[in-house]
């Protein structure tokens, strides 16, 4: 348990690094949104996104899971600061209204931002990482 407890400190303070470092990266050239399709899981929980069939034009297929499905009811990407951004809405019952305002980090291949848990209206640094076999 303690090493756990190391390994998520360590992971939350790499996140504080990577967000601060996004305000000063710039790419010269943008990334394809389809970088981030897969399927990601949140590194302090039992958190899935599902990203599948990206498209040019920033829509893309999201399923959430904690671990069952939950209903997103919005979502779309962009680029803010050079990088992919993924905005995810959740509409379900515990998830009203909740959102993910995620960043995607080529150099770690993570997905890391900020999770607005809107029924108590706290926001939480969060970082997903890839899964293996998607």
């Amino acid at each position: 348990m303690k090493g756990k407890k190391i390994f998520l400190l360590a992971a939350l303070a790499a996140c504080l690094a990577l967000m601060q470092m996004a305000g000063n990266v710039a790419s010269a050239q943008p990334f394809s949104f389809k970088v981030i399709d897969g399927e990601w899981a949140r590194i302090d929980g039992n958190y899935t996104l599902r990203v599948r069939n990206v498209r040019s034009d920033g829509s893309a297929d999201v399923k959430y899971f904690n671990p069952g499905a939950i209903n997103v009811a919005e979502n779309r990407l962009d680029y803010q600061e050079g990088r992919v951004r993924l905005f995810v809405k959740l509409q379900d019952r515990g998830y009203p209204g909740s959102t993910y305002t995620l960043y995607y980090y080529a150099e770690r291949d993570v997905l890391a931002g900020i999770y607005f848990q809107a029924a108590t209206g706290r926001k939480y640094e969060v970082i997903f990482v890839r899964k293996k076999d998607s």
